[in-house]
């Protein structure tokens, strides 16, 4: 894991709560940078409150916040001030489950971009399943392509909001999506 981080990552202190406040807003900036860049490289869309990746079907067993090269591990408390600053900063999504929604990039811009796919595609005003849109064959070369459908509601609401999108929903869950 560390070979595909920046060098930063190796740096002892990094694995320690500052005590100077300007030196642990670096430290919580560098954390989220790498949880960013890591999520993006290995397109974890999901990790949990221990740092490892969350799948659909298993869980990696290795946590970004443990590096075994330099023998180091983020304390739990430490840990915590790091996901409320991916929070609070908009860069990760809580879930009741202690699992984290990672967003590399801005609901917002996920949004445009499936925009961006309808309109490509010549999708708009034709209904797509949520599933054609995520693990779609048309899809297949898009960013967006597999993310957890979880995220994609949240970006297909920011469409909603703008009056371009309406969700089309089934016993409560969104099943597809009609783009204007």
């Amino acid at each position: 894991m560390a070979e595909s981080l920046p060098p930063i990552y190796n740096f002892p202190p990094l694995y320690t709560c500052q005590p100077n406040v300007l030196i642990r807003e670096q430290q919580l900036t560098t954390w989220c940078d790498l949880l960013l860049e890591f999520s993006k490289k290995n397109k974890a869309w999901c990790l949990s409150q221990e740092g490892t990746i969350v799948g659909e079907l298993e869980t990696s067993a290795k946590s970004i916040f443990k590096n075994e090269t330099i023998q180091r591990t983020a304390p739990a408390p430490f840990v915590d001030q790091i996901w409320n600053r991916m929070v609070e900063t908009k860069k990760a999504v809580k879930f009741d489950n202690g699992q984290y929604l990672i967003l590399w990039r801005s609901l917002e811009h996920w949004s445009s971009v499936f925009l961006q796919w309808f309109e490509t595609a010549g999708k708009l005003n034709q209904v797509v399943t949520l599933y054609e849109l995520l693990e779609g064959d048309e899809t297949l070369e898009w960013e967006f392509h597999e993310m957890p459908q979880k995220l994609c509601e949240l970006c297909l609401q920011k469409l909603r909001d703008r009056g371009r999108a309406t969700l089309l929903k089934e016993q409560n869950k969104i099943v597809g999506v009609k783009v204007l």
